[in-house]
Order: structure tokens, then C-alpha cells, then sequence
């Protein structure tokens, strides 16, 4: 098993006991009043847009250039009521993730006295696991309402490739690189511990939207949000750092130019379709999810 599957198992898991412990607790009494007609627990589905950006600072500090881009996010959340306004939820995410740079090496020295100009653009492409525990403030009471939220995030990368390319002036290159007809060096890479941290933290922010839908005695929450990611741990690598990953010469763009720190960042936009775990006896009948 993958270690992408054992934490999506573990993920699902956690969901489950919790519904469990929610369910198995006494039913309340139709005579009784209760403090509020709205769930502590809520269970959701959610999916968006995500567009991931590698930031580089250090180094020589290149000019360089990230086109913008997309991939899909989705995942699961259990979210716990503290207070009315008050929760904290555990959330899991799956993300493909796209992201790009490319800048221009201007008068680089190949020989004595022999300066060239080389242009370096580089691709990746990847499957990512989140894992982030929101703690979320909602601003106000009603049908719909404002929220803000800050989680930690722990990250790992699953699979994905990276494409290099490089062209040179009159077609200059060195060996055992590959020519396309347009005279650019190409070469592919997948993932790994040289050209990959294998795993990062960071820091969430966010902030969106709740809106109750009543469904009979039942309600759904639907839920928007938009959000900014950024990794606190420097992704380049040790093997990077120093020149031993086969990555870091030839066509790729990891050189002394880029080296320095990397933080992986990324914006999020996503919906959430959220349902309530709540059980109420009134008379002698048990009405699952009463709560107006």
C-alpha cells in the first residue's frame, strides 16, 4: 500500500469514528430544551480550483517569470462546534498542482572570451496530499454568514513529472542533451527525493461564506471559500543545494542562478457541501435531523 492510500484510509477512518461517537450518544428527550437547534458536528464533501506558484528567493536573484495556472482540489472535512460562533476542523485535500518558471541567462561565459544567451523554462506537473486543521471564526448568526479561518497545513507530494528546456543560441548545447526542430534542449525528470522535499508544513489563511439551506425538518450547509497557502520549510532539496542532484547542471533551471529558498504557495477556491450530524426523539417517534 501507498502512502497516499494508508492517509486517505486513515483520513476516512478518523471521519468514521467520529460519526460514530456522535451517533452513539443518548437521544434527547422531545420534552427537554436544548441550548441550540444547531449540530456540533457537520461532515462535508468540497472540491475547487487551485493555482500553485514556487516563490525563489536568495540566490542571485534572477528575474524570472510564472505563468499563471490551474488543477482541481478535493477532499473531505469533519468540523466540531466549539461555540456558536466558534470551530475546528480537520479537513483532507487532494490536489494536482501545475506551476512554471522561466527566465533569460543574458552574456553567460561558455569559452574564453565567448559569451552566449540562453533562454530556461521549466514545467511541473503533480499529485499532492493536505492535510490542514482549520480553526474558524464565523462574524455572524443567521442564514448566511461570514467566516474567517487559519489552519495549519502539512503537505505531501505523491507523483508528478518536471520538463526543462532550454535553447541556446546556434544551437549550442552540451552533451547527452536532446534537440527538438527548433533547436531546444528538452529533458524529463520524475519526482523525487533529489529534485523533491518530500514532505513541508505551512500556514492557511482564509475566509468565505455559510449559507443554511432548510430541507423539511433537515438543513445543508453550502459553504465558499478562498484561501492562500505558503510552505514554511525550503523546498529545494540538500542534493540541490549542493550541486549533487543530476538535476541542477545540463537543461535544467535549478543552477546558482535560482538557488537560494523556494517556498511552494498556492490560492484556493472551493465549495463545500456539508451535511449535519444531529438525532432528536419527539414523542414517541424517533425524526432524525429535527432542528426547526
Amino acid at each position: 500500500m501507498n502512502k497516499s492510500s494508508i492517509i486517505i484510509l486513515s483520513f476516512l477512518l478518523a471521519i468514521g469514528i467520529t460519526a460514530q461517537a456522535q451517533f452513539n450518544k443518548p437521544l434527547q428527550s422531545a420534552r427537554s430544551r436544548v441550548n441550540s437547534n444547531e449540530a456540533r458536528y457537520n461532515i462535508g464533501i468540497e472540491g475547487g480550483l487551485t493555482s500553485t506558484y514556487w516563490a525563489h528567493f536568495g540566490g542571485t536573484k534572477t528575474p524570472y517569470k510564472a505563468p499563471f495556472n490551474f488543477g482541481i482540489t478535493g477532499g473531505l472535512i469533519v468540523e466540531r462546534m466549539l461555540n456558536g460562533n466558534t470551530s475546528i476542523a480537520l479537513e483532507g485535500l487532494y490536489a494536482m498542482r501545475k506551476t512554471g518558471v522561466n527566465y533569460e541567462v543574458l552574456n553567460f561565459p561558455v569559452a574564453i572570451n565567448e559569451n552566449k544567451d540562453f533562454y530556461r523554462q521549466f514545467d511541473a506537473e503533480y499529485q499532492e496530499v493536505d492535510i490542514q486543521v482549520p480553526l474558524t471564526r464565523y462574524l455572524s448568526n443567521g442564514t448566511l454568514r461570514p467566516f474567517v479561518y487559519v489552519a495549519p497545513r502539512f503537505s505531501m507530494p505523491l507523483s508528478g513529472k518536471m520538463v526543462w528546456q532550454k535553447k541556446e543560441i546556434l544551437n549550442y548545447g552540451t552533451e547527452n542533451q536532446q534537440y527538438n526542430e527548433n533547436g531546444v534542449v528538452i529533458d524529463t525528470v520524475e519526482f523525487n527525493a533529489q529534485n523533491t522535499r518530500q514532505f513541508n508544513v505551512g500556514l492557511v489563511l482564509g475566509a468565505g461564506v455559510l449559507y443554511k439551506v432548510n430541507v423539511g425538518n433537515y438543513y445543508l450547509l453550502l459553504r465558499l471559500d478562498a484561501s492562500a497557502h505558503a510552505a514554511v520549510i525550503n523546498s529545494f532539496t540538500s542534493e540541490e543545494i549542493h550541486g549533487e542532484s543530476q538535476n541542477v547542471v545540463g537543461a535544467g533551471y535549478i543552477d546558482p542562478y535560482l538557488l537560494g529558498w523556494r517556498v511552494n504557495t498556492d490560492a484556493t477556491v472551493k465549495l463545500t457541501l456539508m451535511f449535519p450530524l444531529k438525532k432528536q426523539l419527539q414523542g414517541a417517534c424517533i425524526r432524525w435531523g429535527e432542528y426547526d
